[in-house]
């Protein structure tokens, strides 16, 4: 389950939306990435599976950077679960005072080829209410044989631009016939980290034949569990997914490079990680690798 806020939070944030900066206000802000790549391909890419109902998370200076067609982006990765056919996903990026994630979505197929791009200007934008902030928001279905992986990114070009929403005061006023309050709609500049949420509705489940799958898998369907995660380490627990062979190969590799650069820390939240995500593999790499 969400968290539902309070309706005094959710006044006070609309309240500070309406005291974001004007469109005469100057504003510097830094939209360069400087931070090296994590991969040479999208099949390197870190994946989280999308197993509860809502997910909120959060995009920034901890979260992968990958190479696009546009450039570097900070991005987050996520993949169907397996017992999941079809699923409908609901992306919110929140408009704060210190700005917006503007959001581009990259689905790919099963070999992790680009299939469908969602640009920005298919996202609608909604105002604020007393529950919630304003946001980009789209709607789309993902499907397992076809597009199972999204990336979430944001080109520098959607960095570099901002966006007018209507003040708070102003939409009340109208919802109430009221005179129209003098009041200056605020801009959202546009940023390279951000806060954002995905909801999701699984439309079709796959089914197996016993002799498939282990009883775990079968299983997988378990009641959601509301979260909060890091693009860097999932909160979620997820070992009871079957983690995919290139994704297995990836955590591995990269368990085997921190080890060898004795960054056991590093090495052993890595292990972690992957065991979250379904790996069977990643600590007794681990274990295998110390022993030498």
């Amino acid at each position: 389950m969400k968290v539902i806020k309070t309706t005094l939070a959710a006044l006070l944030a609309a309240s500070l939306i309406g005291c974001a900066a004007s469109p005469t206000t100057e504003m510097v802000k830094d939209v360069s990435i400087t931070a090296a790549t994590c991969c040479n391909s999208y099949s390197e890419f870190s994946w989280i599976p999308m197993t509860d109902d809502s997910v909120d998370f959060a995009i920034d200076e901890y979260s992968q950077v990958g190479d696009f067609p546009e450039g570097k982006s900070y991005f987050v990765g996520f993949v169907i679960p397996q017992n999941v056919e079809r699923m409908s996903v609901d992306l919110k990026s929140w408009m704060k005072t210190a700005g917006v994630f503007a959001p581009k979505v990259l689905l790919l197929d099963p070999q992790f080829q680009p299939v469908k791009m969602i640009t920005l200007d298919e996202f609608e934008v909604k105002p604020s209410n007393i529950f919630s902030l304003s946001s980009y928001q789209h709607r789309f279905v993902m499907e397992q044989s076809k597009t199972p992986y999204m990336v979430v990114y944001s080109p520098q070009e959607y960095r570099e631009g901002s966006i007018q929403i209507p003040h708070p005061e102003r939409l009340r006023a109208e919802e109430l016939g009221l005179a129209r309050p003098m009041v200056t709609d605020p801009v959202i500049q546009h940023q390279k980290f951000g806060s954002l949420e995905i909801d999701l509705k699984p439309i079709n489940l796959r089914s197996y034949r016993a002799s498939e799958v282990t009883a775990a898998t079968a299983i997988v369907a378990s009641a959601p569990v509301a979260a909060a995660v890091s693009t860097a380490t999932p909160a979620v627990k997820t070992s009871n997914i079957t983690m995919l062979p290139e994704t297995e190969a990836f955590y591995n590799g990269q368990i085997k490079a921190a080890v060898e650069k004795n960054e056991m820390h590093k090495a052993l939240q890595l292990v972690e990680e992957a065991k979250r995500a379904g790996s069977s593999s990643a600590e007794t790499t681990f274990v295998e690798l110390i022993k030498k």
